[in-house]
Parts: structure tokens; sequence; C-alpha cells
């Protein structure tokens, strides 16, 4: 069976709908329909194996819809901000109290940020461990991280998933991606998850900006080059319903699963 990716959650920092907001989105949203999303995250599954990307303050909810008890067999971080990070304390509870293993990984640089979080969890032994310099091997993918530049927020890291014949990146919380960068992990890719916060973002002042908008992400071109794009880390600014997008995009949303394989386009 062929590894897959289960969007477990497709918004932005916020949330779909917005708990304070009623604008046309956070009201479709609020009753049900499909706009609403919770903070980022992703499972990836293969071979009898189940890989976390992110863990966000809707993880409880997002796995506790999942069919009976689902518990990863490893865990990847890629930046210490509260709507990808937040969802740990339920994972170190399941260590803790459940008697559970897990394994936790993040970039080097990421774990003094969490330590900082989550200190209680960090006096004894280290719950997180250092992403190694080759990746993890799990659900017959190499799942790799890579730095890039999260504008007005710093930086955050992104993830590559290989295997022969197929590549993959998931990169929700970028802008302006170095050419360099691009050349070294986001060409020739099969499938690129990427985020778009926003449709439109030209009024704004780039400066204070962090993550690309719709109309910027059509341009890219490593990304009009990947041949499926799933745009996801939506705000309530994306209105599904009345976007329309390329022959091989498409927006993801919670529950979406797309296989990890080569393929037709989206």
């Amino acid at each position: 069976m062929s590894a897959t990716l289960t969007f477990l959650g497709t918004a932005d920092s916020k949330g779909v709908p917005r708990f304070w907001c009623g604008c046309p989105v956070c009201s479709d949203a609020r009753g049900g329909g499909i706009n609403r999303r919770t903070r980022s995250a992703a499972l990836v599954q293969g071979n009898g194996e189940t890989l976390l990307l992110d863990c966000g303050p809707d993880l409880h909810v997002q796995l506790a819809r999942l069919p009976g008890p689902r518990v990863p067999s490893a865990v990847l971080i890629s930046h210490a901000h509260n709507d990808h990070l937040l969802g740990l304390g339920d994972l170190l509870d399941y260590v803790r109290y459940a008697a559970g293993k897990l394994r936790l990984y993040a970039p080097e640089e990421v774990i003094l940020q969490i330590a900082e979080r989550f200190p209680y969890a960090f006096r004894s032994v280290s719950p997180v461990q250092p992403l190694p310099g080759e990746g993890l091997f799990v659900a017959g993918l190499r799942v790799q991280a890579f730095r890039v530049p999260h504008g007005a927020n710093g930086h955050s890291h992104a993830f590559s998933l290989t295997r022969p014949g197929f590549r993959a990146a998931y990169v929700t919380d970028a802008i302006d991606i170095p050419e360099e960068v691009a050349r070294a992990w986001l060409g020739d890719l099969d499938l690129l998850v990427l985020g778009t916060s926003f449709a439109d973002e030209s009024a704004a002042v780039h400066a204070g900006r962090s993550v690309y908008d719709v109309r910027e992400a059509l341009a890219l071109p490593w990304a009009r080059a990947a041949r499926r794009v799933c745009l996801s880390h939506l705000s309530h600014d994306v209105d599904v319903r009345t976007l329309a997008l390329p022959d091989g995009w498409a927006f993801a949303g919670d529950g979406l699963q797309v296989s990890l394989s080569p393929g037709p386009a989206l």
C-alpha cells in the first residue's frame, strides 16, 4: 500500500472561523461549511507507520476524530510557534500518564525554543530529539527538514518527503524562499503542499508579512512546475467556495487525504 498524507488541519494561526469574526467565510465555517478548518497539522501513513507533522492547539480534536486509537509512530515539529506546537502538551501527557513511547523530533535550534515553552518536560532528559542529519526513515519515506524564511516571524522549517521515483515538500510557513533553497529542495516535485494564508496581500506592507498569498504562489516557478499542488495554512480571507485554481492545484481541507506516489494531477 502506498503512503498517504492526511491533512488534520489546514488553517492559519487563528483558525477558521476566527471566534470573534462574522465575515462570510467565518459564518460558513461556523455553520459547519467547507471553509471550517483547524490549525495546520498532517499525518503521513505507510508501511504500518504514522508520522505526525506538527502538533498545534487543535491536536486533541484532530486525533480524537480519527477512527480508533491513533498514536503516531513519530512526531516532527517545524518551529516553535503556538499554532504548530501547543498540542505538544497532549503528546507529553500521553508519554507520562499512559506510559506510552513516542519519538519526538525537531531541528536542533527549535528544541531550545520548545524547552523554554515546556520547561517541566525538560528537567531531566529532553523528550524531543534533534532530527538526524540524514532525516527520518518512516512510512517508506525519507523525511528531512530544511530552513525557510518566515518573513516578519523569523524563520521556520519545511519538510521534504522522498523515496525512489517520488518527491514531495510540505511548506506551510514561508515567504521569499531564496532561489538556492528552491533549487535544492523544491525542484521536480510530484506534490507540493504550500501555505497561502490570504488570497491577495499585495496591498499590505511586505516587511510585515510571513506567509505567501495565493496570488504569489501561482507565480512561483517551482510551484508551477510541481505536478500536484495543495494550498494550506488558509485564513478566513480564503473562500474555497469561490476561488478558482488551475488544473493540478487544489485547496486542502481538514480530512483531505492525498497519495504520496506519482500520479495524475489533482
